[in-house]
């Protein structure tokens, strides 16, 4: 029975070369050289040396386990999936995850609080969009309500507020009737609720700036009236016409441009 002759340390911390009757065996972590009580002298079986190498797959399912934690919290599917990728055994993962959640490294219920408490103050996503978000992480459907749960309505409101000052500042230039359109959908897609949307708009109380826009109406039209110049009559003046509307423009203010625009023609 081969027995182990030296035992000598790696350059990365934490790991050693087994040497078994002078020749380089296998290597171990720290942990198993503790668990198993591995010194010179002892003598090592095939059933022990099995017993090793399945310990050092675990240890090295903890070892990246930990790391990956460090950088960041995780979900339980996450560190799985990490696991999985880099080709280490289920019984493994599952012993490692276990050991994880009885140490409360991996906690989904926590993680799924944190996360949603950190877009309230860091984001820009409505409850719909970090639901849909939690369910990609593995977080299950009764975890998610509950951490929701633990949000205010206020807290969502004053979140969806953030989102619609900005949008309506980023679209104030556009006509006033699309300007309203896209900041109320910008809340949609982010994830906010119709309700919470409307009740923004209202708080916003938005109002539109009328020679602003009645002068960008017009640089509009001339521009649309030069682009369509391959057509005459009726037929250039209902173009311009729809391009003006698809742009969001109220049609009785398109119809007084185009009349100005034709009476300047003439």
């Amino acid at each position: 029975m081969p027995k182990i002759t030296q035992i000598t340390t790696q350059k990365r911390p934490g790991r050693y070369n087994i040497f078994l009757d002078g020749h380089y065996a296998f290597p171990v972590s720290e942990s198993t050289l503790i668990k198993f009580r591995l010194a010179k002298g002892m003598a090592i079986d095939a059933e022990l040396e099995q017993q090793l190498k399945a310990a050092e797959v675990t240890a090295n399912a903890n070892s990246l386990a930990l790391d990956y934690l460090s950088h960041q919290p995780r979900t339980i599917k996450e560190v799985h999936q990490k696991l999985a990728e880099n080709e280490l055994p289920e019984p493994a993962i599952q012993a490692t995850i276990a050991r994880l959640i009885d140490l409360h490294y991996l906690d989904d219920a926590q993680y799924a609080r944190g996360y949603l408490h950190d877009n309230l103050h860091l984001g820009d996503k409505g409850p719909k969009v970090m639901t849909t978000k939690l369910r990609q992480k593995g977080i299950d459907a009764n975890t998610i309500q509950d951490a929701l749960a633990t949000i205010a309505d206020a807290d969502w409101q004053a979140a969806a507020l953030r989102v619609g000052q900005k949008a309506a500042k980023h679209y104030a230039r556009l006509p006033f009737h699309t300007t309203l359109q896209k900041t109320r959908l910008t809340m949609i897609q982010k994830g906010f609720t119709s309700e919470m949307a409307n009740a923004v708009m209202a708080e916003l109380d938005l109002q539109p700036d009328t020679d602003g826009e009645a002068e960008r109406l017009q640089k509009e039209a001339a521009k649309q009236w030069r682009l369509k110049h391959r057509y005459s009559g009726y037929d250039r003046r209902q173009r311009v016409k729809q391009a003006l509307y698809r742009k969001g423009f109220q049609l009785d203010a398109i119809d007084k441009a185009l009349a100005a625009l034709e009476q300047a023609a003439d």
